[in-house]
Formats: structure tokens, C-alpha cells, sequence
């Protein structure tokens, strides 16, 4: 093969004989040979990362002003059927009428000796991967541009070519999903990435483990909240009572028991305590709204619900603050196949699903692996919601490496300040961060992650923010995490470098694990080139509870490998490194929880009078993706009842933000929704609404409002959440108002009173108090 440099091209050329063995020319009858015309489509699937072989449409366009073909290939089909449908002497109406078997559509009938093969819908002149075939079929010829493919991918492009034609010539009568791009060399490299066996206890329990500390640590602090702290003896001895106590109420090997408890050392006792008996843990955040709730309990089948607070449920309750009759917990044999804990993520039918995930899943993503350094060292900070399966990282990462757990209240990690003083005063080093929020603390100030590892994940990380980080915090480790709640937290991660200025790679797989990026047929692609990404190992979960249907179209075999399909597309860089491209399908990222949109169009359009719903993802200005919901209505229903009627149904992280009532939900040409359309459309103007500030402080609270909301005006009246205001956002609002006013309005109290006129009439009645007087986090010594 050489490669020459023509102008602003590169031309590679290669001597392949491989005409003499395809005999479909003579029998064609065209006035090319069908060969090269077969090469010809062969050359679009690494060109354009689509996968032709599944039935892409290419275009073969004659050089000057000759007509145009269009070729289909139908999944399956065998090279010979193929070409033998394509005579030189065919009608249009017979071609067309081929169109209706999914194979040929024709606009000529006329074939050229000469070929420039592109995918359809691409620029010639911009993008410039294009193949042209010589007349005799031996000569190969790549002119490629240089300011869009490299040297080494289009060799690497011609390479695949000629390994597809070699097969084909051998074995003409392969289907074509059988026929591999790849060389042996390039499937090894492939394999390599994926060989990441590394010793570790993949078979011991999480509460074996966890003993295993108690003894070799028993006066280390293992766990500690603003309140108190509990050292690894005292953990192992309240959560051995508690077990006991659960065990007199029917708890054993393979119960389910749901938690609905605050952030706090009692949290990591009443986890262990269901460990230790070989049940599963089944966390519900506080948060949420009843039915969720609800649907959760009788949907996980728990045995019982371990709850701090009053609550009417259809399942037994039990408060494990309270004191209880107990006995020594039993000595249960728990298998590292065992469940350990289901956690639920949304799901298209409308309704969550459980994951089941197993102990030697957690145990791989804490023990004999890289990514940050576990030690008893560690003191980790628990910044998420105990329903995210961040929390898987967080608890074990901690407690079986014998380091510290230290919980703090949800708010006091949405914004720097009180970050800051967390950390200090508890000495964190290690955490999980959002990337949204992890965006927003960096903007309020980056040096509050000094001689942190940070573990950065759930929605793409901006390599911007990490840089600005990193510029101030020289000794800080931030780290890439990808993956799924299906493969048990993290799948593949990268330790992400300053260079990136804006994509930043997900990496390789972590210790234990596997990733592969396959096409519609399972054969994997190579560098360079997208399909969706599978993943597997040791952290694969077990499938969805009660959903033998949906675990079967998700947790799949290929190459004789169980593997999960996560709907992301993905390629290997040239560097060796995965970078995920988005998803294939409606489901999105939304401050790092998973979330079908289908399952919010689906409780929208439960509600009274809506006709018609859609559910995109949208940039905002404020840097953050968010929710827009589109429908139509037959009656003049507004917005903020919609909201209200979501909110009373679904995790504020599910309702959306953005509303549009449109006279018609847009379609594309093929009939159905597009989205496209539905994401290019502009904000519409925020009404002001009710009475507009009475009073220089309501004046000066309303301007805050919009400032944050970044509207031009809110009436004294107007609600933060109806106006569009999200979690996170409301910390902003948080902030701007102790830092204006110079009081401490507690958080909770914003959000049960979340207007202009709310916060006058808490400042007022003397509630907030002066914030030089606010309680500071002291270090422990």
C-alpha cells in the first residue's frame, strides 16, 4: 500500500486481485464489474461509522454529470443474491419494485466504469472519505481529506476493506453479517483492552469482608455524621443487634427489606444488618413522591420497611432507632451470588425498574481495583442520594478497605462553601460528584477539591472545569466514571488529564470488567469506528426484578459473553480509549440519574385533558441540561398544574422544567415525533404573573429570583419551581439570598415557601437568622 499527499488530500492506493473471485460480473451484465461495485458498499461502514451491513443506504455517484444509484443491503443476505438482483437491463418499475424487499432502489439504471462511493447525507467536499474503483477492479484508491481523517485511519480503513474482500472472495455465499472488518491483529488489540483479570475476593460476602476490618481495625472510626461517629467494633455490634431484631420479624437469607432513613450512622447499621442475614437492601429516597414509593414496596416484594418517620404503607414497618427486643443474630452462610441490594431506574414502559445487583458485583467495584486508591486511608465523603447507585462506591469503597464514611446532609454538598468546610473539617480525600454539580462547585471555587480524588460521572464531564480545577488544585486526582446501575456503578473509567479542553474519554474498563462496541450484528468494530457499547465482568448485575422479558432484550449474549447493552454509542479513539457519543435511543442523563423519557411522556399523558406529549433534553443557558415538555391540550390547562400534577407523581429530577403547549406536536417524514424540532425551539417568555412586589425588600428578593432564573422579571407571587427553577438551581437562589440579605434562611424553609413573598415574610417574622450567627462545622480532632 502507499499513501501520497495530493493538495489538501491523502491517496492511498492497493494492489488486491481479487476479481477472480467474484463471479458476479459476467452474469450482471453491467458495464462495471458487480465486483467493485460490491466493493464499493463494502467501504462505507468504515468510513461512516454506520453500519451498512444492517441495511444503510450508500450512494454511488458517477464522476460529472452521469446519474445516481442507490444501493441497500438487506441484514442476512448472501453477497451472490445480492448482486444477481442487480441486470444491467432491469426497469425502473422493476427497481422500484425491488425497493418493497429492502434491497435495491434505483433513480438510474445506468452504471459507470468509474464509482465514488459516500454515505448518503454526506459532503464530498467537506468530509471527503470517498473510494473510487477502478475499471479493471484490481487497483483500490482512498482519496481522503486531511483535515478529517488522519494517516493512520484511513490505512486503517483500507486494511479493513481488503480483509472484507478477501472473505468475501473465499466464501461468497457468507451472509453478510458474518463478514468481520477486523484483521487478527486488530481483534488481539481489542481483546487486550478487555483483559483486566486482576486477583481480588470474588467470592467472599460483603459482611465477610467487612468482619475481616472489624478485626484488623476495631477502634478506627468506620462511619461519621454531624452528630457522632461509630468505629468498626461498635458498627459490627449494633448492626448484629439489629440484626437480631430483624430476624425475630422474618428477615433471613434472600428477604427483601426497603429503607426509608435519613443520611446518617443509622443508615450504615440497618445496611448491614440486612447483609448479615443474606437479605437485600432496597434503598427509597425521602424525597420521592408516595406513589413512587408505593409502587416501589409492593413492586420489590420486601418483606419489611425499615422507616425513622410515620408512614401508612402496605408492608410491615419497623424503626430502628426505637429499642426492640432482640436476639444474636444467626450465622447465615451468604453466597457471593447472593442479591446484595435492588436499585430502581426508570424505565419505558412508564414504570421503574429493580436491578438486582450481587455481592461479588460490590466487591469488584471496591477491592483489587485502580481507579482511586482505596485504603484505610480512605475517608470518603457520601455526597449522594441513598438511592443512587453512587452510594454503591461510596459505602464499600469505605468500609472494606477500612477506611472512613463520612455522611453529611444533601445540602451541604450543593454548593462550595459548605463543601469546603465539610471536607476540612472531616478530612474527606475521596468522593463522587455529578458533572453538572460538579460544573457549578468548580465555578464557586475550585480549590476546595486540594488533595481530593474526585470521581466525576452520570452525564458527560467537561474537560473545561476539570482543567480549571486542576490549575488550582496541582494535587488533586479527578477521574472519568462511566456506567451503568445494570453493571454495578462503574464499567470503564479514565484519570483525566488537564489537555482536554472539551471531550474528555470514559477510558478503558476497570479491573474485572469488560467493554466492547459491537454493530447491529455483534461483531465488534474497530477503532475509529461508533457502535453501541456493550459492557460485562464480575459487576454485571442479575437483570431486572420480576421483568424476565426486558432482562432478556437488555443482558445478552454475544461472542460468548454475557454482556449488557446500555444504548450508548461509543468508538475507541486512536489512543486506545473509549469516548461515548450519546445514546441510541430516549433515554437521557439528568443530574447523573438515568431517565426514560418515555416513562415521562407516559404520566403526562395520563393526566386530564393533555392530547398529545413529547419529552426532549435541552441546553439551558445556565450551562445545564434539563427536561422540556411539549403537548397539546383541548382545554386552556397551564403549565404550572401539569407541573404540580408531576410533581405528586414522579422524582423532582423527572418533571421537567421547560413547558411548551403547542397547536401540534411536529413529525418527521417517516411519522413520527421530531424531536429535533422540539429541541430548537426557543424558551418561550416567562409571564408574570399576580401582584408585583409591594415592598424594597420583596423588590430585592423578586430581582434575586430572576436573576437566578435568569428571566427579566418575577412577580411577588411567582413560584421558583413553576418558574423553572430545579434542585440545583435553588442552591444558586440559596446562596444569593444569604449573601443579599445577610441572613440564613434554612433551605427547608425556601422550599416550603419558594416565592418572592415566601422569603419577606420569613425574613420578617424574625425565622432567619443573622448570618454571623450561622453554626460552623468544627474539625474533628
Amino acid at each position: 500500500m502507499t499513501a501520497t499527499g495530493l493538495g489538501e488530500s491523502l491517496v492511498f492506493d492497493d494492489d488486491i486481485d481479487v476479481t477472480a473471485g467474484f463471479p458476479f460480473g459476467d452474469a450482471c451484465s453491467l458495464p462495471v464489474d458487480c465486483g467493485a461495485l460490491r466493493r464499493s458498499r463494502t467501504l462505507s461502514r468504515p468510513c461512516s461509522g454506520v453500519d451498512l451491513l444492517a441495511g444503510t443506504l450508500v450512494v454511488a455517484r458517477k464522476y460529472g454529470d452521469g446519474d445516481e444509484v442507490r444501493i441497500g443491503v438487506r441484514r442476512g443476505a448472501v453477497t451472490g443474491t445480492l448482486v444477481a438482483r442487480m441486470p444491467a437491463d432491469t426497469t425502473l418499475a422493476e427497481h422500484r419494485a425491488a425497493v418493497t424487499e429492502g434491497l435495491v432502489e434505483l433513480r438510474a439504471v445506468r452504471a459507470a466504469p468509474k464509482l465514488v462511493c459516500v454515505v448518503e447525507g454526506t459532503d464530498v467536499a467537506r468530509d471527503g472519505a470517498d473510494l473510487v474503483v477502478s475499471a479493471d477492479g484490481n487497483r483500490l484508491h482512498i482519496d481522503a481529506h486531511v483535515h478529517v481523517h488522519d494517516v493512520a485511519f484511513v490505512g486503517r480503513m483500507l486494511g479493513h476493506l481488503a480483509n472484507v474482500l478477501d472473505q468475501l472472495a473465499d466464501r461468497p455465499d457468507t451472509p453478510l453479517r458474518e463478514v468481520s472488518m477486523l484483521t487478527d491483529a486488530e481483534l488481539a488489540e481489542l481483546h487486550a483492552f478487555n483483559a483486566t483479570r486482576t486477583p481480588y475476593p470474588r467470592n467472599a460476602s460483603i459482611p465477610a469482608l467487612f468482619a475481616a476490618q472489624v478485626a484488623a481495625r476495631p477502634d478506627q472510626v468506620a462511619v461519621c455524621d454531624q452528630d457522632g461517629s461509630l468505629t468498626y467494633r461498635e458498627l459490627d455490634q449494633r448492626s448484629g443487634r439489629l440484626a437480631g431484631m430483624l430476624h425475630r420479624h422474618g428477615v433471613g437469607r434472600h428477604s427483601r427489606v426497603a429503607f426509608l432513613l435519613e443520611k446518617n450512622c443509622g443508615l450504615m447499621v440497618a445496611v448491614l444488618a440486612v447483609l448479615r442475614l443474606g437479605g437485600a437492601y432496597v434503598p427509597i429516597d425521602k424525597a420521592w413522591p408516595a406513589n413512587r414509593r408505593d409502587f416501589l414496596l409492593a413492586d420489590s416484594g420486601v418483606a419489611l420497611l425499615l422507616a425513622d418517620e410515620d408512614v401508612r404503607v402496605d408492608v410491615p414497618v419497623l424503626d430502628p432507632t426505637r429499642p426492640h427486643d432482640t436476639d444474636p443474630p444467626p450465622e447465615v452462610e451468604i453466597g457471593p451470588l447472593d442479591a446484595a441490594y435492588v436499585m430502581y431506574t426508570s424505565g419505558t414502559t412508564g414504570l421503574p425498574k429493580g436491578v438486582l445487583v450481587n455481592h461479588r458485583a460490590v466487591v469488584r467495584l471496591v477491592r483489587g481495583n485502580g481507579y482511586v486508591d482505596f485504603s484505610p486511608t480512605t475517608r470518603m465523603l457520601q455526597t449522594g442520594a441513598i438511592a443512587f447507585d453512587a452510594t454503591t462506591f461510596e459505602f464499600w469503597g469505605a468500609l472494606l478497605n477500612g477506611g472512613t464514611l463520612v455522611m453529611v446532609p444533601g445540602a451541604a454538598v450543593l454548593n462550595a462553601g459548605d463543601l469546603g468546610a465539610a471536607i476540612a473539617a472531616h478530612r474527606a480525600n475521596t468522593m463522587f460528584l455529578t458533572s453538572t454539580l460538579f460544573n457549578q462547585l468548580v465555578e464557586q471555587d475550585p480549590t476546595i477539591f486540594a488533595g481530593c480524588q474526585v470521581v466525576v460521572g452520570g452525564e458527560a464531564v467537561s474537560g473545561r472545569h476539570v482543567a480549571m480545577a486542576a490549575a488550582v488544585c496541582p494535587d488533586a486526582v479527578f477521574v472519568n466514571g462511566y456506567g451503568p446501575t445494570e453493571n454495578t456503578t462503574f464499567s470503564v473509567t479514565h484519570r483525566i488529564e488537564s489537555r482536554y479542553a472539551s471531550r474528555v474519554p470514559i477510558g478503558r474498563p476497570i479491573a474485572n470488567a469488560t467493554a466492547w462496541v459491537l454493530d447491529h450484528d455483534g461483531n465488534p468494530q474497530p477503532l475509529g469506528v461508533p457502535g453501541e457499547l456493550y459492557v460485562g465482568g464480575d459487576g454485571l448485575g442479575d437483570g431486572y426484578l420480576g421483568r424476565p422479558e426486558l432482562t432478556a432484550a437488555a443482558f445478552v449474549d454475544r461472542r460468548g459473553e454475557r454482556l449488557y447493552r446500555t444504548g450508548d454509542r461509543a468508538l475507541w479513539t486512536g489512543h486506545g480509549l473509549l469516548d461515548c457519543l450519546g445514546r441510541t435511543d430516549h433515554q437521557v442523563k439528568i443530574r447523573g440519574f438515568r431517565v426514560e423519557l418515555a416513562e415521562v411522556e407516559s404520566h403526562l399523558a395520563a393526566l386530564p385533558d393533555v392530547r398529545e406529549v413529547a419529552v426532549v433534553l435541552v441546553w439551558r443557558a445556565e450551562g445545564v441540561f434539563v427536561l422540556r415538555a411539549c403537548y397539546t391540550a383541548d382545554t386552556a390547562v397551564e403549565a404550572v398544574d401539569l407541573r404540580a400534577a408531576l410533581a405528586a407523581e414522579l422524582p423532582d429530577y423527572m418533571v421537567p422544567t421547560s413547558w411548551l403547549r403547542l397547536d401540534a406536536i411536529p413529525l418527521n417524514h417517516n411519522g413520527k415525533v421530531d424531536r429535533a424540532a422540539l429541541e430548537r425551539l426557543d424558551e418561550p417568555a416567562v409571564p408574570v404573573t399576580g401582584r408585583a412586589p409591594s415592598t424594597p425588600l420583596e423588590s430585592t428578593v423578586a430581582d434575586i429570583f430572576a436573576e437566578v432564573l435568569k428571566v427579566p422579571r418575577v412577580g411577588a407571587d411567582g413560584d421558583f419551581f413553576a418558574l423553572g427553577g430545579t434542585s440545583l438551581t435553588v442552591m444558586r437562589l440559596w446562596n444569593r439570598i444569604r449573601s443579599a440579605l445577610g441572613v440564613e434562611v434554612e433551605l427547608r424553609q425556601l422550599l416550603d415557601a419558594p416565592t418572592p413573598a415566601g422569603v419577606v415574610s420569613i425574613v420578617e417574622r424574625g425565622d432567619a437568622a443573622p448570618t454571623a450567627l450561622r453554626p460552623r462545622l468544627v474539625r474533628r480532632r
